[in-house]
């Protein structure tokens, strides 16, 4: 049975096309219409503007001659249109006037722009079949590459680790170029920047000293661990993230949240560490001076484990940069970006971000460009 379509539903189709830049094929997939009777809808709107789709009702003769009218006076604007933009072009190459024939396929029509520059129709569908240039098809090849890579990094890349994935999948292009790109595609990152302290060193705890002194570098995993507490707004309140991280990797190897600040809070992601990483030797363990982290029950915990305890100077933020930095990320690519209605639910999303994109797919400068968990197994493999 064919089914039939009144005129609102064409219309808004067609502008759906010219106004939100959706091609033929998208709209043909999305709508389940043939790609044919998209091409005839347009057709008809350009020939007849609004007054297309008329319904299969006779016009009376005045509506016939206004619409006649109406018609003469769109042909003269749209010649009008066609000659102003590419005036111009009259004087170049064919090549160059069916490009501009090309471009503007969905604003104006094919016959009357062929018609206005003087070529045949011929000419143009032979110039469209002819076969792309090599630069035509690297650039286009290009293109879809970074986009992709982008849409892959959930739209959080920018132009240099865009790039740095390129040239590990052996595509030779410069940077700037890749900047270019993704600038003339609208691709731009969509990170946010905010900061907020957490914990309170404001205590009176033994505190250790800072042993780790901004040697911001191991050899090895499980040689130095970085501990910190962010926090994360819900609708329901506060949730709160304490993280451990391998400065070796910068692997994410410990983590846990609750609704409130505690020494259980990073008690639990110290054991998770632990439990997963199995460390043989000695670890070097950072935090600040937190009340959590200086507590006399996380300290014995650090004993049990044969962990050495390093604690930032007191109000210097740099002794810890690593982990702060991480938290930085993980709000700027996740928290600034979404509305957490329920703690819940933002222990879900964070449990997915640190598994799978941060520890698993996500690209690290520090680290040459590979995720954390290949840095580990790479270093792993060579131990």
């Amino acid at each position: 049975m064919t089914k039939k379509y009144d005129r609102e539903f064409k219309l808004q189709t067609v502008r759906l096309m010219q106004e939100e830049g959706k091609t033929v094929a998208q709209v043909s997939r999305e709508m389940g219409l043939h790609e044919n009777t998209l091409y005839r809808w347009i057709a008809e709107f350009k020939k007849d503007g609004l007054q297309a789709f008329p319904g299969s009702g006779q016009l009376k003769p005045e509506d016939k001659a206004l619409r006649d009218l109406q018609k003469r006076i769109r042909d003269l604007e749209e010649e009008n249109e066609i000659l102003k933009k590419g005036h111009a072009l009259l004087r170049k190459r064919p090549a160059l006037i069916y490009k501009f024939i090309h471009d503007h396929r969905f604003q104006l029509r094919v016959a009357k722009m062929c018609s206005v520059f003087q070529v045949s129709r011929s000419g143009y569908y032979e110039w469209v079949k002819r076969k792309e240039s090599h630069r035509s098809k690297r650039r286009k090849q290009l293109e879809q590459q970074i986009r992709r890579i982008f849409i892959d990094s959930r739209r959080l890349y920018g132009s240099p680790k865009v790039w740095q994935v390129l040239k590990q999948q052996g595509v030779h292009v410069s940077q700037k170029t890749v900047a270019r790109i993704m600038k003339e595609l609208g691709l731009k990152s969509r990170t946010v920047k905010k900061y907020k302290a957490t914990t309170n060193s404001k205590h009176e705890l033994p505190v250790a000293d800072n042993v780790l002194n901004q040697q911001f570098s191991a050899q090895k995993p499980n040689e130095v661990w970085m501990a910190d507490i962010t926090y994360i707004p819900t609708d329901e309140g506060w949730l709160y993230l304490a993280s451990i991280e391998d400065l070796c990797t910068r692997k994410i190897v410990g983590f846990h949240m609750d609704e409130r600040m505690t020494k259980s809070l990073v008690l639990k992601a110290l054991d998770q560490a632990y439990q997963l990483q199995r460390p043989k030797e000695n670890v070097l363990h950072h935090s600040d001076r937190g009340s959590q982290y200086a507590s006399h029950d996380y300290q014995e915990r650090l004993r049990t484990y044969r962990m050495i305890s390093s604690m930032s100077r007191k109000g210097n933020c740099y002794d810890n940069a690593c982990i702060e930095s991480f938290h930085s990320i993980l709000k700027k690519e996740l928290i600034y970006l979404e509305k957490f209605k329920t703690r819940k639910e933002a222990k879900e999303r964070i449990f997915e971000y640190i598994t799978c994109f941060y520890n698993g797919k996500r690209i690290h400068s520090a680290i040459g460009y590979f995720t954390p968990n290949q840095y580990e197994r790479m270093i792993c493999s060579v131990a």
